[in-house]
């Protein structure tokens, strides 16, 4: 570090001045030393001088800043790194105090005084701060400032963060140290010790939502305890080595801000899952082992944020030079450019957030509010919803959380200390979410849909009161995020556990099993467990097999590979195994059942880590074929064991594993019929095997991955292979089916109230409902079309039963249905009902723009333009379509007012209704129209209502009669949108051929014509010059190529 400046004689010094400043202790390459600065008692010339001999280490603490002192036996250096000259004890210099009397004042040696002192360019800290504005195109440039220096005393009232360097001086300031050494463990630093601060740096709101003023100290600054602290406080020891702030500080050089906001987030680490992982698995950092997961979560974000290119920090230039240059020097007010709260906090933020932007005429159309009734309208208001991306909040919002499964809602859920998030995992390839070794690993999210259900009840009398929410009565909420696998980072894998409580291979938290053990819960053994919903302390797994006596690890398990050919629904059920109690005590309790084929025989392993990958495919499969029957089984899966619902799918190969087990008959032994033996028979499975709550599953990979699929019987994988079908098949009149499958996307949902709903016995609907979110007397249906440029469309109908189990039901969203019961409706039209066999599977989320804005049933995608001839060769499967008319007659128009309660006639501001009176005062319209159209190829009836029989809302009555007067309007041309109505129609219509007489210009003709068809408007549009010429060149095609699929959006 030193170099002799050359000179003729190598003469030793004495330097007499005042202590101008005293350096802090530092310790550099195992080498301890400090400088002090000498001042000139006549000029403000001041020396350094370099202490670093080990017994002259102790005049740091007898030194007083001030005071005049005299060193002896000085020799004069320079150092290497940056070219300052400073004088250095030897080992007979000496310290001793000042006296005028006995000093001979003499110049300085020439030496020192034209020395190549090389000063500090002013510019490099400017240069260095405007380095560190942060990658973010939304952020707007901040003004670098520059921090203030001042001297301070003070007294700490409280340790902020040891580790960190952060105390708070008086109950309003904070003081970093983290830029100095603290040598000696920091000891004297405790809440009630005085400090002296000199030459201090004071910077002014350097972080959002921090102390507004804070003190930094850089090498520079001088840091004395002045008082012991006279209180009896804990002293809390502060470690050089393997301090992962310091770590980052200094391989960043991070300005004072930026460490601020490192400090908060490995605080927030700490504070979220120390009891999961323990706090010496969060903080570990990479110079000698692994990182740890404040690590991994860091280092992405701070290479992000800090610029490649940082210069290092020069700690002889800050202490040595002229003009002064340090970290602390100049600084940028920063806001954090991103967050991760508690999970607790964010559902409460995205909660608060959704009923702060709630308006309920939002969520209708103004068009068809105005004609709804009163139980249609605060229908359609109790169910919507609200998405947040990370964006959404200011900053934005990272997601962290523990992956686990819940025994208690059966899903996957974020977990930290604060609480739990449910979540909806899939992959891009539509494939299903089942990797097991992940539950209980640490995941960073931040590209997610997290949504807000919202559930109201309501009585609003009609459209013109929805501003005002003192008709909400009840606001209840469901919370969720939704991601994809691909956006995970993996923070920190769970670790196997290997003795008494064995999980499955790579994931010692398979289970979550929540009885309450803590290597089960927690992969730390000295970590705090926290008590989990569900849990008894205490809980062992039940005698279901032979234990060894002569064991003394107690670690071997049972294994056997199963294939799972279908998966049933998750919902109460009255299942009841013998020996359980009363049936009348017997409470409903959620479980599902999967039909599986055992895939060869059970395995003894000595360790569950021992389980290898698939070895029962390597044997042949012979015996297969002809005992397929025997080797079927029903999985029951309830109450703790339903956790598994959301890793378990169809076409999976998984590994069932009974920890403590040596007995390779236990599932032989264990299988009963707790089910009816109709359903067994059914399901063609002999016999039916509830899964205790302690044994564990472990997916192994998907039958189509496998590299010999001959392995599986071929009925199998033929059957596997035809169970989804198309909805344009499931529309078809031909269609024999009961029990569906079928993939398509959500293009609307909604909540209904059945025409026909029979309220049920208490008896048979408090247990149901119980729960609900939902009034017991609604539906929600869904609008579900195969793909975007299809027409046609299917609507599935769920009750509110099932709905607390249900996620991801969004318009966007593909999903996957599986076992929905296929209906025909008393008028033709099919539709499908969730039932207690049915299962859905989210394949894909929807795009964050349709979230956004929600577009109407039919709205993803143009309805094809059709000619009126064709309607009756047309499939009754098509659900809407387009036609360019014209309409020549109105046959019929109603304009009546109704009793939004009761739908009564309304008159002169009150209903009509008697008998019982009815309190209503709201009114509202209704008008329906039947007209006549025509396009040159055949004729149809039109049904219209409300809006659609009349152009603009002001007023009624003048449109009404406008409307029968005008000639143009009977006869303009126009595009209608339409469905075709399978209803019964009150005028009677032909069903043979009939003869017609046409009138030309000048031609009188005679044709047979059959039954005119029975259209429901959907939508009339009036068609312009351009759009006529557009359609008929297209309807030209179509009459010689077939008809076309023409999409409005295309004019």
């Amino acid at each position: 570090m030193l170099e002799r400046v050359p000179c003729r004689k190598r003469t030793k010094l004495n330097v007499a001045g005042e202590l101008a400043r005293l350096g802090s202790l530092l310790c550099i390459h195992h080498k301890t030393f400090f400088f002090l600065f000498l001042k000139c008692f006549t000029s403000a010339a001041c020396v350094p001088v370099l202490v670093q001999k080990p017994a002259q280490l102790a005049w740091h603490h007898v030194l007083q800043l001030g005071h005049g002192y005299v060193l002896t036996a000085l020799s004069m250096s320079g150092l290497k790194m940056s070219g300052h000259k400073v004088f250095v004890t030897s080992f007979s210099s000496c310290l001793r105090p000042y006296c005028a009397e006995q000093v001979k004042e003499q110049p300085l040696d020439g030496a020192w005084q034209e020395g190549p002192v090389q000063p500090v360019c002013p510019q490099a800290s400017v240069q260095l701060s405007s380095l560190l504005e942060l990658r973010y195109e939304d952020k707007r440039p901040v003004l670098t400032k520059e921090s203030k220096i001042l001297s301070y005393v003070g007294t700490i009232t409280r340790v902020l963060n040891a580790q960190a360097g952060l105390y708070e001086l008086d109950n309003k300031v904070c003081l970093c140290l983290a830029y100095q050494q603290l040598l000696y463990f920091a000891r004297g630093l405790r809440p009630g010790a005085s400090v002296e601060l000199r030459d201090i740096h004071l910077l002014q709101k350097p972080l959002g939502l921090f102390h507004s003023i804070v003190l930094g100290a850089c090498l520079h600054s001088t840091v004395l305890l002045k008082d012991f602290s006279r209180l009896s406080t804990f002293h809390q020891p502060v470690a050089s080595s393997g301090n992962l702030y310091l770590e980052l500080l200094f391989r960043y050089n991070l300005s004072l801000p930026l460490y601020l906001w490192v400090v908060s987030l490995i605080e927030m680490l700490e504070q979220r899952f120390s009891p999961f992982f323990g706090r010496r698995q969060l903080l570990l950092f990479s110079k000698h082992q692994s990182p740890g997961v404040a690590e991994k979560f860091l280092v992405p974000l701070l290479d992000a944020v800090v610029p490649s290119k940082n210069q290092a920090r020069n700690i002889y230039s800050e202490i040595l030079g002229e003009i002064h240059e340090c970290p602390l020097h100049q600084y940028q007010p920063l806001e954090p450019p991103c967050q991760a709260p508690a999970l607790s906090l964010l559902c409460s933020m995205a909660e608060q957030k959704s009923w702060e932007t709630f308006c309920p005429s939002q969520l209708l159309s103004p068009l068809d509010a105005q004609h709804m009734g009163t139980q249609e309208l605060n229908c359609r208001l109790a169910w919507s919803y609200s998405t947040f991306s990370a964006e959404s909040f200011q900053p934005r919002m990272v997601l962290l959380g523990v992956l686990r499964v819940s025994s208690k809602s059966s899903s996957l859920q974020l977990q930290d200390h604060s609480g739990v998030l449910p979540c909806v995992i899939c992959h891009r390839d539509g494939s299903p979410f089942a990797d097991t070794t992940l539950i209980g690993s640490l995941v960073q999210v931040e590209t997610y849909q997290l949504v807000v259900e919202m559930f109201l009840q309501s009585d609003f009398p009609s459209w013109e009161q929805l501003l005002n929410l003192e008709h909400v009565r009840e606001k209840k909420t469901s919370l969720y995020v939704q991601f994809y696998f691909e956006d995970v980072q993996v923070l920190s894998h769970p670790k196997p556990l290997i003795g008494e409580r064995p999980a499955s291979r790579g994931s010692p938290c398979l289970g979550k099993k929540d009885d309450g053990n803590p290597k089960v819960e927690l992969d730390s053994p000295d970590a705090k467990v926290p008590k989990l919903e569900g849990t008894e302390a205490g809980a062992s797994s039940k005698e279901y097999c032979a234990r060894d006596p002569g064991s003394t690890s107690g670690a071997s398990c049972v294994s056997c590979l199963f294939l799972v050919t279908q998966k049933e629904g998750l919902m109460p059920r009255n299942y009841m195994l013998s020996g359980e109690g009363h049936e009348d005590k017997q409470e409903l309790q959620p479980s599902f059942q999967a039909t599986v084929l055992w895939m060869g025989k059970p395995r003894l392993w000595a360790n569950p880590g021992e389980i290898r990958s698939l070895p029962e495919l390597e044997q042949t499969t012979d015996h297969m074929e002809g005992s397929e029957t025997q080797q079927r089984v029903l999985l029951l899966f309830m109450g703790k064991s339903s956790r598994w619902f959301p890793v378990l799918h169809p076409d999976g190969l998984y590994q069932i594993v009974v920890p403590h087990c040596t007995d390779l008959g236990v599932f032989k032994q264990l299988c009963l019929p707790p089910v009816p033996k109709r359903v067994l028979d059914q399901s063609c499975c002999p016999s039916c095997l509830p899964v205790p709550d302690t044994w564990h599953l472990q997916h192994e990979t998907w039958i189509s991955c496998l590299a010999h699929p001959q392995l599986v019987p071929e009925s199998v994988l033929l059957s596997m292979g035809q169970r989804v079908s198309s909805i344009p098949d499931l529309l078809n009149p031909r269609f024999t089916g009961s029990l569906v499958s079928f993939c398509g996307e959500i293009v609307e949902r909604a909540s209904c109230i059945p025409v026909e709903y029979k309220r049920q016995s208490a008896s048979s609907n408090t247990r149901g409902h119980k729960e609900s979110l939902l009034p017991s007397d609604h539906n929600v249906k869904l609008s579900v079309i195969a793909a975007p440029s299809s027409s046609f469309v299917l609507n599935v109908y769920i009750t509110t039963t099932f709905l607390k189990h249900l996620r991801g039901l969004l318009p966007g969203a593909k999903i996957l249905f599986q076992n929905l019961e296929r209906k025909i409706s008393r008028f033709h039209n099919v539709y499908c009902t969730y039932i207690a066999s049915s299962c859905i599977r989210i394949v894909a989320l929807p795009a964050p723009d349709v979230l956004l804005a929600p577009s109407p049933k039919g709205a993803a995608s143009s309805p094809p333009l059709v000619l009126l001839s064709s309607l009756l060769l047309q499939p009754c499967s098509l659900s809407h379509a387009q036609a360019f008319c014209h309409l020549s007659h109105v046959l019929a128009l109603s304009l009546h007012w109704i009793c939004s309660l009761c739908n009564s006639i309304f008159r002169e501001g009150r209903c009509t209704r008697q008998s019982p009176p009815c309190p209503s005062y709201t009114g509202v319209s209704q008008a329906s129209a039947r007209i006549l159209v025509e396009d040159g190829t055949g004729e149809a009836l039109v049904q219209c209502r409300n809006q659609q029989c009349v152009e603009e809302p002001d007023d009624l009555l003048v449109w009404y009669l406008r409307s029968l007067c005008r000639s143009p309007v009977a006869c303009r041309p126009i595009l209608l949108t339409f469905s075709l109505d399978r209803k019964p129609s009150k005028i009677p219509q032909p069903v043979t051929l009939q003869l017609r007489r046409f009138l030309g210009t000048e031609v009188e003709f005679m044709s047979q014509v059959g039954p005119r068809p029975i259209l429901t408007s959907l939508n009339i549009q009036e068609a312009e010059h351009k759009v006529l010429s557009y359609l008929n060149s297209k309807r030209t095609l179509g009459l010689r190529h077939g008809p076309l699929p023409i999409s409005t959006e295309d004019i």
